[in-house]
């Protein structure tokens, strides 16, 4: 990960974050169909499907600036964070919560932490610190940083000026738009996923955890013989 000593090796670290995200929800991904849990195995693989669509600036033998590899981990930092929001709405939705009990869930998800992507692909976090300041793409927000920025990303200088005026009133994100644009990879979860080797054998020959369970044994039947008087 460090080509020679001094200088890191952006696109070797990006991958390799990349590499474990994705082995991790595979892994939770045969751990829920070994437990026969189709719904959440789904989920999981559906979550694989939209990571996997990102584009991966690391092909090819590319190397990448701190920057790039900054901008690439937002637009991954975005699509976890829309995953983590549209799993607790449809856990909530299963469960026959209100449309004012949806809204209010997703409001807590996005009081701190909001992202806004450019047609372009550029990225915009905003996260509103513990100390009520706000730093956007890992920046605190002040003057100098909110011109650089509306430079950097012209179609979101409204947004900059936004958050500015907010930090300064105290008003947080609060009133901050919702960016609904689509993520990538497929919009629902695979009617059908794949089952990794031996999952589905594990499943159906094993318990609730993946464990094999000794056949049952045979109910006793119990009879009564009556006695024959001599």
């Amino acid at each position: 990960m460090v080509s020679d000593g001094r200088d890191i090796n952006w696109a070797s670290v990006l991958r390799a974050d990349f590499t474990m995200k994705v082995e991790s929800l595979q892994q939770y991904a045969y751990a829920a169909g070994a437990r026969r849990d189709v719904s959440l195995q789904r989920q999981y693989l559906h979550r694989v499907a939209q990571l996997e669509a990102l584009p991966k600036p690391w092909e090819g033998g590319a190397r990448l600036t701190e920057e790039e590899y900054a901008a690439a981990v937002r637009v991954r930092a975005w699509v976890l964070h829309e995953q983590e929001i549209a799993d607790d709405l449809l856990w909530a939705k299963n469960r026959r919560m209100s449309a004012q009990q949806l809204a209010l869930r997703e409001a807590k998800f996005r009081a701190k932490k909001r992202y806004h992507r450019t047609s372009d692909g550029q990225m915009l976090c905003a996260a509103l610190r513990d100390d009520g300041r706000i730093a956007l793409n890992s920046e605190i927000l002040g003057p100098e940083v909110a011109d650089r920025l509306r430079q950097q990303m012209p179609q979101l200088a409204h947004l900059i000026t936004f958050y500015l005026d907010n930090q300064e009133a105290g008003r947080g994100l609060q009133g901050a738009p919702i960016d609904r644009t689509p993520l990538p990879g497929p919009a629902s979860p695979s009617p059908e996923p794949p089952v990794a080797d031996g999952a589905l054998a594990t499943a159906q020959s094993g318990g609730r955890d993946g464990t094999p369970q000794r056949p049952a044994a045979p109910a006793k039947r119990w009879r009564w013989w009556r006695r024959r008087r001599p």
